[in-house]
């Protein structure tokens, strides 16, 4: 997991595919499971609670009112799911919603 900060606050925690710690929401795993599986819980999931939803430049799917983004990690040959918890002005933001991680971002 990695955690990322801005001013001295934590603004988005970034699970692991592989390591997690895995998290479930109304019993699906979010780290590690299938993208494509993945993107489907969070779109009925949001029909089903009323929850936001945004999709992402790069196919990612984000419940916008939990604060979850979910992205897709390359582990080996497979592409498995990676959650980001994100606090609401990074994913308003288009430039942190578009680089989160921020592990490949140049400073």
């Amino acid at each position: 997991m990695k955690a990322f900060y801005e001013a001295s606050r934590l603004a988005c925690a970034a699970l692991d595919a592989v390591t997690g710690p895995q998290v479930f929401l109304s019993g699906f795993p979010l780290a590690g499971s299938d993208p494509e599986q993945g993107h489907q819980f969070l779109l009925n999931h949001a029909v089903e609670h009323g929850n936001w939803v945004l999709h992402t430049p790069d196919d990612s799917v984000s419940l916008t009112d939990l604060g979850l983004l979910l992205r897709s990690q390359q582990v080996g040959e497979a592409r498995l799911t990676r959650p980001l918890f994100v606090k609401e002005e990074w994913l308003e933001s288009q430039y942190f919603r578009d680089h989160l991680p921020l592990e490949a971002v140049a400073g």
